[in-house]
């Protein structure tokens, strides 16, 4: 992600960019033709600081680089947990702007047109304010949201699905599953199947941090794991009763047309992956 905010960045303004990696720093720099120096010596000088590091580091580097900002710069973090981030935010005395951003999507994004950007203002100012409508400008969705709202939030929008998506890898290796399907396609199959290989392109070690770091993660595994013990006795006792009440549920919630558009656009979807 500090790729791609860099590349972004490089529309409205000079940037240069710093990773503990001085080579891998250089490499970034030169391809995106833009500079690259030590993390302190780059922030003293910069009006917008974007820390993209490991969840479990944002908090230390936030309180350095502070130290060196220069007076009234922007510092902002994207890191995908937000509860220590910003009560570390929150201990910085320095004269600066703080503002954590979550960018709802990977650096596989080509732009920020539809994409959700969620926000938790600690200390807003003028900068803030101009970098928002930049984002805004870009066709990014803005929604700000205090940093427990957005971890709850995260539990299921990111753990959940990550954790649904590695089990089902998990089991397909187990089972040999990809060995006893090749070949052999259904529409739900298949739009699972390229979930899951999309899932297995994503690094191990930010999975891993997202349900480590996120205190409602493990409330979310222990439900689904919950959900799928309670269907799997009402299975073995040919008790359905339980499916209908999910299937009603979902009819309900999502709405009897988004229901059927859904299918109608998995079967699009699945035809044209076989024409």
């Amino acid at each position: 992600m500090g790729r791609w905010l860099a590349n972004f960045s490089r529309r409205f303004a000079e940037v240069t960019v710093s990773d503990s990696n001085r080579a891998k720093a250089r490499r970034v720099a030169a391809e995106l033709k833009v500079a690259a120096r030590p993390a302190e010596r780059a922030a003293a000088e910069a009006d917008l600081i974007f820390v993209a590091v490991p969840i479990a580091r944002t908090p230390g580097v936030l309180l350095r680089l502070a130290k060196v900002a220069p007076r009234g710069a922007l510092l902002v973090d994207v890191a995908s947990v937000k509860g220590e981030v910003v009560k570390s935010m929150e201990k910085i005395k320095e004269d600066v702007e703080l503002v954590s951003i979550h960018p709802l999507f990977g650096p596989g994004a080509t732009s920020l047109r539809n994409k959700d950007v969620v926000v938790i203002p600690v200390r807003p100012g003028a900068r803030y304010q101009e970098f928002r409508k930049i984002l805004e400008r870009s066709g990014a969705r803005i929604t700000e949201m205090s940093a427990d709202l957005h971890d709850q939030a995260m539990a299921v929008i990111q753990c959940l699905s990550h954790f649904v998506l590695l089990a089902y890898l998990q089991t397909l290796r187990s089972l040999d599953g990809v060995k006893l399907s090749r070949g052999l396609r259904t529409p739900i199959f298949s739009s699972l199947a390229e979930l899951a290989k999309a899932a297995a392109a994503g690094r191990p070690e930010l999975y891993g941090e997202l349900q480590r770091q996120n205190k409602y993660s493990r409330l979310v595994r222990c439900s689904l794991v919950e959900a799928i013990h309670s269907l799997d006795v009402a299975f073995a006792r040919g008790d359905y009763k339980a499916v209908r009440a999910i299937v009603a549920w979902a009819a309900a919630q999502f709405g009897r047309d988004q229901v059927k558009r859904a299918y109608e656009e998995l079967y699009r979807r699945f035809e044209r992956e076989r024409s």
